[in-house]
């Protein structure tokens, strides 16, 4: 709490949102700062069998066409 704003920081963005706008519908002064530190890139998981990385995984429509 910065003065009378409330401000919320969290890791998930949208969260934030979501806990700013229910106390601005309080009548609190609510405010969302994001979160400025760059995110870091991540390094392929190699799988030790093969050498190579791993496959991605499926996701949304392709994975449910995978099972059906």
């Amino acid at each position: 709490m910065v003065g009378d704003r409330v401000l919320y920081y969290a890791a998930q963005l949208s969260h934030a949102q979501r806990f700013a706008r229910a106390r601005q519908a309080e009548g609190i002064q609510a405010y969302v700062v994001p979160d400025p530190t760059p995110q870091r890139t991540r390094t392929a998981r190699i799988n030790p069998l093969t050498g190579k990385p791993y496959n991605k995984p499926q996701t949304g429509r392709q994975a449910a066409k995978r099972k059906a």
